[in-house]
């Protein structure tokens, strides 16, 4: 998840990049998560797993759905691990990323 304050409004817009089982296709942009990363996140029960970064849901913190406030996340990925996925996903937006709308 990426998470950008508005200065405006005030509220915090969300880029949610999903995390699969199934290894992407050719024509899609994922990474593969190493087993350590996987521990880290709370996967531990995934054999592999891939973040897609050419893909990503937008939303409103305060306004969604889906996310909980309250809950407690299952864990997170190292700041390296995180940075490999944020170029890969700026690249990948400039490119042909794909954003679905989650505020409705």
């Amino acid at each position: 998840m990426v998470a950008v304050r508005g200065a405006n409004v005030g509220l915090t817009h969300l880029a949610l990049l999903a995390i699969t089982t199934q290894p992407p296709e050719a024509d899609r942009i994922a990474l593969e998560v190493s087993d350590i990363e996987c521990r880290r996140a709370g996967l531990s029960d995934v054999k592999r797993c891939w973040g897609v970064v050419d893909e990503y849901n937008y939303d409103v913190a305060e306004r969604s759905c889906y996310i909980e406030p309250d809950e407690k996340a299952l864990g997170r990925f190292s700041k390296a691990f995180m940075m490999k996925i944020a170029a890969a996903f700026g690249e990948a937006s400039r490119k042909a990323g794909r954003r679905v709308d989650r505020t409705e």
